[in-house]
């Protein structure tokens, strides 16, 4: 059975309160990104636009973490945020489609791999949706160190067999 991201993370339709939204600016200043390309309870839902170099958070930038598995539902806040910024923004104008599965792969191993003030929970979710989106679409991707080292810990060791 294919596991798919459930769309349980919060509503996008959740407004995002004050003190949501000064949670979210630490969780900002935590990923070192510039608060000022980050509009709250605006936009379609919790995305980048390039057209106006914009990130929109809305309310379901919040995880799932009761109900689902997915990687993707259970990506903390702070996650999401560098995704969309270090994943997306850094890459605008490519010519990769915008929301296709390569885009989207690259948003989630990009922001895991450079995202300063990540935990390793936050890391390994990211990689792990990385490899989903791939997974999704029947492209098989090789494992490099990062990711086995984010996945598996530190102290994995590649055995030769």
């Amino acid at each position: 059975m294919e596991r798919k991201a459930s769309g349980l993370r919060k509503s996008l339709y959740k407004l995002l309160t004050d003190e949501d939204i000064q949670s979210l600016k630490s969780d900002i200043a935590a990923i070192k990104a510039d608060v000022s390309v980050f509009k709250f309870n605006e936009g379609p839902c919790t995305c980048y636009v390039d057209a106006v170099d914009t990130v929109y958070v809305r309310g379901d930038v919040f995880p799932d973490d009761v109900y689902s598995i997915h990687p993707r539902d259970m990506m903390s806040a702070r996650a999401v945020l560098a995704h969309e910024y270090y994943g997306h923004r850094r890459y605008k104008d490519t010519p990769l489609k915008q929301q296709s599965w390569n885009d989207e792969f690259r948003a989630s191993y990009i922001a895991a791999r450079d995202t300063p003030g990540l935990s390793g929970q936050d890391r390994m979710l990211l990689v792990l949706d990385a490899m989903e989106r791939a997974k999704s679409v029947g492209v098989t991707i090789k494992w490099n160190n990062f990711m086995r080292s984010v996945v598996y810990g530190s102290n994995y060791q590649q055995t030769e067999t």
